[in-house]
């Protein structure tokens, strides 16, 4: 084990400052929100819905909702983790972006739509 953490720290010191000297700075938004879903299929529905509905350019999978916003400036990821039998499935909402407002903005209004866009499965 201790072989496998020296291995990662060294490709990790060596590779970074190679990225970092050529990336551009981007900010990450995330949000969780306790969607009307109690299953994870259910949440997924959820989360496809809310995407088409306030973004575009989106990609599903069976795993994850992604894709960008209209304005094609915030990459954003949604997946769902369901919780148990007796409790409602939690929605996660990540944006990508160079202006962080913007992003957050984007996030806030996305997890809203995906909270409010089914049907509650009781």
């Amino acid at each position: 084990m201790r072989g496998f953490v020296v291995s990662v720290l060294t490709i990790l010191l060596t590779v970074t400052p190679l990225v970092a000297s050529s990336a551009k700075a981007a900010s990450l938004w995330w949000i969780k929100v306790i969607t009307t879903q109690k299953t994870f299929a259910g949440c997924m529905r959820e989360a496809e819905n809310g995407a088409r509905r306030s973004l575009g350019d989106v990609r599903v999978t069976p795993d994850e909702v992604s894709g960008f916003s209209i304005d094609q400036q915030v990459y954003f990821a949604i997946t769902c983790v369901e919780r148990g039998s007796d409790q409602r499935a939690v929605a996660i909402i990540a944006g990508v972006g160079d202006d962080i407002n913007w992003v957050r903005q984007v996030v806030q209004n996305t997890t809203e739509v995906v909270r409010t866009s089914g049907v509650p499965d009781y």
